[in-house]
């Protein structure tokens, strides 16, 4: 199939259900049209639907085959259902709660060749206060919002809020920095992650360094051709390149880098595990 008849039916999915909640909703169309519209996107809705669902997991068992780890290997096959950046977000949510549920009931802790590095994050105090303000919230949208379905959005609004931010929170501690067979996964959560082959670190320094901005997770300063995985405004450990890089972020690549710092709670053993590889 071409590439731009793919990329039209990326998009033809989610635009013909919006076409369908428009008509539905606004009654734009007499009951007899609408009825035979309704009819005819639904038709269209199943045949795009079941081919982009049908090559979307051919992709995602392909992907799996080849290495690829489960989060990856969906992101990737939703890519055929959607836009990279909009696959990239949707696989983000079901591994949110998985990162939520392993951290509430400590099903995963660091192990041999993983690093952790939360521990300046200011992330746990801020889940505890969103947790105390949230019950006041609600109370007040009950006060002051007259219409209820309003009230019932805002109160999923919220309550998806807190689940996420638990997530984000809770990706900080289940996913660690890890030595793998053919080099280096550094991460930040679930919103960035890069795997750096071994023989492309040129060297490996142990360095307190601040972030441009003093800001947390991913920045990059295109100019130093530099990426700073941060954790409370500053990285640990310094990784220099042989070749530019990119690092996944939320939404899309990083330009590619010569230089990765990041936060690391035990820099000396990462260093040393590095350099010992490298």
């Amino acid at each position: 199939m071409t590439k731009p008849l793919e990329r039209v039916l990326k998009w033809l999915l989610p635009v013909l259900i919006v076409v369908e909640i428009v008509l539905v909703w606004t009654g734009w169309l007499d009951l007899g049209t609408a009825i035979g519209v309704t009819l005819a996107i639904e038709v269209l809705l199943v045949m795009v639907a079941g081919r982009q669902l049908f090559v979307a997991v051919r992709r995602y068992r392909r992907q799996r085959t080849a290495g690829l780890d489960v989060w990856a290997a969906l992101e990737d096959g939703l890519t055929v259902l959607l836009p990279r950046p909009l696959a990239r977000v949707v696989s983000l949510e079901p591994r949110m709660i998985v990162c939520l549920l392993l951290w509430l009931f400590r099903c995963r802790r660091p192990g041999a060749g993983q690093f952790s590095y939360h521990r300046r994050s200011w992330g746990g105090a801020l889940l505890i206060l969103v947790l105390l303000t949230v019950p006041v919230e609600i109370f007040v949208v009950e006060l002051l919002v007259p219409w209820a379905w309003l009230r019932w959005l805002l109160l999923i609004a919220g309550i998806y809020g807190v689940l996420w931010f638990g997530g984000l929170i809770a990706s900080l501690k289940v996913l660690p920095h890890r030595l793998e067979t053919g080099g280096v996964r550094l991460r930040h959560g679930n919103l960035a992650e890069v795997l750096i082959p071994y023989h492309e670190i040129a060297g490996v320094e142990q360095q307190s360094l601040r972030t441009p901005g003093g800001r947390d997770g991913l920045v990059t300063d295109r100019n130093a051709g530099s990426a700073y995985m941060a954790v409370g405004g500053r990285t640990d450990v310094t990784l220099r390149l042989r070749a530019a890089h990119p690092v996944n972020g939320l939404l899309r690549p990083t330009p590619p880098v010569t230089t990765v710092h990041v936060a690391a709670d035990d820099p000396a053993h990462l260093a040393d595990a590095l350099r010992t590889r490298t």
